[in-house]
């Protein structure tokens, strides 16, 4: 039995959707999340709009999709709150965005490691998200602290964050493309969205963004790889598909957002899809991409 790719959608990524007219109803985001071929729904507690979890409950149950947890944590109730949530919703997954700051990794990754065995002792997988302003915000340090975090302790891949945090330049160095593969091979699952060392989110096709969109679907194949080849058979690998509603997507100068999230959403899936079948075959050359092919709503090509 081989590995599996299982994509997620945001619901954070669905608020203030269709950004030009009559929002959906989170029965409808529910709806249209499962006809497009998603594999699960993840929901941000720290999100303006993060639904009840009675709310979302029966939703799930009714559908064929999964669910995960993303959380903002800063303190151990703050974890129990999250687990609390994850289980009324049959979530198995939890993503931890530590809020958690200093300059020991050992200290901090033995902070992280007291949050992964209270959720293993729940029976929920945690995952540690590289995130601006948490623990993980600086890339390089990010390499220190894995030397000291718990081997069983895998990251959430937003490489998003570490392209406009640490201002990546335009043009791949050796440094950075090995400090990616460092994270990378520590991850246990990918999220999606295009940054440029200004911009932690693009709209998808433009001409400033192209070498971006070629850089992190090269990424993510490689993260794949990684993961495939750390992971026992039949192992799901979650793809986050996560664009941000305002301010994470650009608007004009009338407030109008730039581009239909919805419609890239799925644009990413179909590139995740792409990579994770290309990650099962070593590579002799640089991952190659196809053009960006627009989805009708319910997610065919």
């Amino acid at each position: 039995m081989s590995t599996e790719l299982a994509v997620f959608q945001s619901l954070w990524a669905m608020e203030d959707l269709p950004s030009t007219a009559d929002q959906w109803s989170l029965p409808e985001q529910i709806h249209l999340i499962a006809a497009a071929g998603f594999n699960g729904v993840a929901v941000d507690l720290g999100a303006r709009r993060a639904p009840a979890a009675a709310e979302l409950a029966p939703l799930i149950q009714g559908s064929d999709l999964n669910a995960a947890v993303f959380a903002f944590v800063h303190t151990i109730d703050d974890l129990r709150a999250a687990i609390d949530y994850a289980h009324q919703v049959g979530a198995g997954q939890m993503v931890v965005c530590a809020q958690i700051y200093g300059f020991d990794p050992e200290a901090l990754a033995g902070t992280v490691a007291r949050w992964y065995e209270l959720c293993r002792d729940e029976q929920i997988d945690m995952q540690l998200e590289t995130h601006r302003n948490t623990v993980t915000n600086d890339i390089r340090f990010s390499e220190l602290l894995l030397r000291h975090l718990d081997p069983r302790i895998e990251l959430a891949g937003d490489l998003s964050h570490y392209v406009c945090a640490n201002e990546m330049p335009d043009e791949p160095t050796r440094e950075y493309e090995d400090l990616v593969t460092a994270i990378l091979d520590r991850c246990g699952s990918l999220q999606g969205r295009i940054a440029t060392r200004a911009q932690v989110q693009i709209p998808l096709g433009t001409p400033a963004g192209e070498r971006w969109e070629q850089r992190f679907r090269g990424w993510w194949e490689q993260g794949f790889r990684s993961i495939r080849a750390r992971s026992a058979p039949g192992r799901q690998i979650m793809f986050c598909t996560e664009l941000g509603t305002r301010p994470y997507a650009i608007t004009d100068a009338a407030g109008a957002e730039l581009s239909d999230r919805w419609t890239e959403a799925l644009i990413l899936k179909s590139w995740a899809h792409e990579a994770f079948a290309a990650s099962a075959i070593e590579p002799s050359s640089p991952p190659a991409t196809s053009p960006i092919t627009v989805p009708s709503p319910d997610g065919s090509h």
